[in-house]
């Protein structure tokens, strides 16, 4: 059965070359991924014995193979969408959209999935369940994998596990990195607006400057995790911007600024919240202005389901021999969207590497020089073969 799907992977991957350099030069933004979608429906419409389903919000692709079949179902996910940034590696496929980019690798994810389809779908037959194939948009803002959540794409039928892939320049071609437990952070975004009494900078006494508030508030906020939380948990408590007045001689009535907060156990949002607050409330009147505080609801912590880690790593150990499977992954302060099937089903992200092995270093992700290594494409492929074949075998 290896050999059989090392072949499959040897004939699709020219294709997902073309196809991925193809992706890389139309990149769009989060829930603007109309001709992503259109390029992955008419590749999908080629593929015998797939169903294609209708999009639960307008640039989302959903399939399924042996949708009829009993057994256990397994989804593998990419995100499809692209960065705000202008692209700076001069390759020729570079991207002609002004000021957007596949610069996390989503081009290289989706490429990957769209490889792992074609692939399964020639080995339909030995397959004892059902794969559901889920193209997302919007994970870099937006939480499109929440909305899909939320719209049922785990339903009809109902998943059992998801796992998901992210390149990572960390780590040579030819590699995977895999952790159990929590392994990305949480995120909320957060305002603070200060409340003075405008004044001439000459004469101080006579308002409440909101800037010196704001500076005690922005010192006082760094003790909530040097203070607050236990040293063996990740948090991070960061402001960002920071904005106020219009001229050097003027103390302006007010000042905002916005920040994130971000963590990986999910029960010390509520920690950090409720200290952030009392911090900014009672700093401002020490110094005799008022605070107002908005903290959003962003991406929850990702949680990589035990024994499923466990598959992919042991998969990954032969496939990929044990030198080429890094466990000893730190815990990442980033958010992924992900985590939201995480928090339905059991689910798993692995890191796969795409840093050339000739190479010291590689431009690192959201970078303007980043590019998806291409030939990490087949070795993605066949970790999600392997991987989705094991779990439909109860493994």
């Amino acid at each position: 059965m290896q050999d059989i799907l090392e072949g499959f992977i040897r004939d699709v991957t020219p294709e997902m070359v073309e196809f991925r350099r193809e992706l890389h030069a139309h990149p769009e933004l989060a829930f603007k991924e109309h001709e992503t979608a259109k390029r992955i429906r008419a590749r999908l419409a080629k593929v015998p014995g797939l169903k294609v389903l209708p999009p639960l919000i307008e640039t989302d692709v959903v399939a399924i193979l042996n949708a009829d079949r009993p057994g256990r179902c397994i989804a593998l996910r990419a995100d499809i969408d692209a960065l705000p940034i202008e692209e700076e590696t001069g390759v020729p496929y570079q991207s002609t959209a002004r000021g957007v980019m596949h610069a996390c690798g989503h081009d290289g994810h989706t490429a990957t999935l769209l490889g792992t389809v074609m692939v399964l779908a020639r080995m339909a037959d030995e397959l004892p369940g059902k794969v559901k194939f889920i193209f997302q948009p919007a994970e870099e803002v937006g939480g499109g994998g929440g909305v899909l959540c939320e719209r049922g794409v785990l339903d009809s039928p109902k998943v059992d596990a998801a796992v998901a892939m992210h390149g990572w320049p960390f780590e040579p071609v030819g590699s995977i990195a895999i952790r159990s437990g929590w392994v990305m952070a949480a995120s909320n975004p957060f305002t603070i607006t200060v409340q003075g009494l405008g004044s001439h900078g000459a004469y101080p006494h006579r308002g409440i400057d909101p800037i010196v508030a704001s500076a005690h508030i922005i010192t006082a906020l760094q003790t909530i995790v040097a203070r607050t939380v236990d040293p063996q948990d990740a948090a991070v408590v960061t402001i960002g911007q920071i904005s106020a007045g219009v001229a050097e001689n003027v103390i302006p009535p007010r000042a905002t600024m916005s920040g994130t907060m971000r963590y990986t156990r999910t029960d010390l949002g509520g920690q950090l919240r409720e200290r952030l607050c009392r911090i900014v409330e009672h700093t401002a009147q020490a110094h005799g202005a008022t605070a107002k505080v908005d903290i959003e609801d962003g991406y929850p912590p990702m949680y990589n389901d035990e024994k499923l880690s466990d598959l992919v790593e042991k998969i990954g150990r032969e496939v990929l021999g044990d030198a080429n499977v890094v466990t000893k992954v730190p815990v990442s302060m980033g958010v992924e969207d992900f985590a939201y099937y995480a928090q339905k089903v059991p689910a798993t992200m692995f890191r796969l590497g795409v840093r050339p092995p000739d190479r010291d270093s590689y431009p690192a992700l959201h970078n303007p020089q980043f590019n998806f290594n291409d030939d990490a494409l087949p070795i993605g492929i066949r970790m999600f073969g392997e991987v989705t074949q094991r779990f439909l075998r109860g493994e």
